[in-house]
């Protein structure tokens, strides 16, 4: 009994050998569906280059040959990603196929950078591994590069069976879905930052200021008034102070006084001196006598 189990174990391990040393081949499929946003409201053109379109990878690890095709499946996906974030989208040929439509913002250029997996083999664990790098260059409708703009996608799957190939198609999957995913949310964020969209408000900007009230505008009103009244009072005070400043003081009234009664001072004396001189007429001739005459 013991041997009978010990042989149907050998002839397992061989099977995972024999699986593992035969070529892995698959076609990536990404059921990637619609993104819940809101559609930008401009024109794009499509140019997906055929780099992207038909991409294969391939690699050989472990004596293993592996060949995972992506490009049907990421093209499907992204047609589907940009037609529900844009208002427009025209597919063309090439970017300077692009220049000549009119009625569009932008041309946009998926590539695909890297595709990487992990097997459990390789991280001695029980799981398929999958990241893919992609790019998206923007050119403006006059075909100059704007901008380029990478991101990444991550997917993980469970190992089942003995075959390799499920599992590390879902994890494609789920990588491609990650990726879009990101697309969908991140684009918006990026392009406003890079200045490649206008900046729409937000709740976080917070509500416009009121504009000011009839009784706001009465206020400021009168405090221009008040402001205008103590304006016209300071040259009253000016004047009032220069008025002070003008008329004489005690002592220059005093002097002046004493001026005038200097200049009128003469004619006083000169009458006792005309009252003396009668007196001596007088005193001449109470002392005359009359042969003298």
């Amino acid at each position: 009994m013991k041997s009978r189990q010990f042989i149907v174990s050998v002839l397992a391990a061989c099977a995972v050998a024999l699986a593992g040393c035969g070529p892995v081949h698959l076609v990536a499929s990404a059921n990637i569906p619609p993104p819940l946003v809101v559609k930008i409201p401009i024109g794009v053109a499509l140019f997906l280059p055929p780099d992207f379109s038909q991409y294969v990878h391939q690699e050989e690890r472990w004596s293993t040959k592996w060949q995972v095709e992506l490009g049907a499946a990421q093209t499907e996906g992204v047609k589907r990603l940009i037609t529900a974030m844009f208002e427009h989208v025209v597919t063309v040929d090439s970017v300077n196929a692009g220049t000549q439509i009119d009625g569009i913002a932008a041309i946009l250029e998926p590539s695909i950078e890297e595709y990487a997996f992990v097997t459990p083999r390789d991280a001695g664990s029980s799981f398929y591994a999958v990241s893919i790098k992609y790019r998206v260059n923007v050119y403006l409708p006059d075909g100059k590069l704007a901008d380029s703009w990478g991101f990444t996608g991550y997917g993980s799957a469970p190992a089942a069976g003995l075959s390799s190939a499920p599992p590390l198609a879902a994890a494609t999957a789920v990588a491609m879905r990650d990726a879009g995913a990101k697309l969908a949310v991140e684009f918006r964020e990026q392009a406003v930052v890079r200045g490649l969209l206008p900046q729409e408000p937000t709740a976080d900007d917070g509500p416009a200021p009121p504009a000011p009230s009839d009784q706001s505008a009465g206020e400021a009103e009168s405090e221009e008034a008040e402001s205008g009244e103590a304006v016209q009072l300071e040259p009253q005070s000016d004047s009032e102070s220069s008025a002070t400043s003008e008329a004489p003081t005690g002592d220059a009234q005093s002097e002046s006084a004493t001026e005038t009664q200097r200049d009128e001072q003469p004619a006083l004396e000169d009458e006792p001196a005309l009252e003396d001189e009668a007196a001596d007429d007088g005193k001449e001739a109470a002392g005359a006598h009359p042969g003298d005459f």
